[in-house]
């Protein structure tokens, strides 16, 4: 599933708001307890994993027309190869 950059650099902080937002929308009980941990803990893993395993960016970076025409290039050609 491809999304755009700008969400997906932003998901951590969007995990950790969808979480504490639960507390105040339904109240303190289990399942929102359970599920506010859950949203702030995979945005807190999602944060230190990239951090962990960043990389330099590739140049030149690509805009998202052109790595759709690539990607459908390189599957014309695996489909035409079979």
């Amino acid at each position: 599933m491809w999304i755009p950059d700008a969400i997906y650099r932003k998901l951590p902080a969007i995990y950790a708001a969808a979480g504490a937002a639960l507390i105040p929308a339904f109240g303190l009980n289990g399942p929102s307890v359970l599920s506010a941990a859950l949203l702030i803990g995979a945005g807190a893993l999602t944060a230190l994993w990239r951090y962990k395993h960043r990389q330099a960016p590739e140049l030149p970076t690509l805009t998202p027309k052109q790595e759709w025409e690539q990607r459908r290039a390189k599957r014309d050609q695996t489909l035409n190869t079979q």
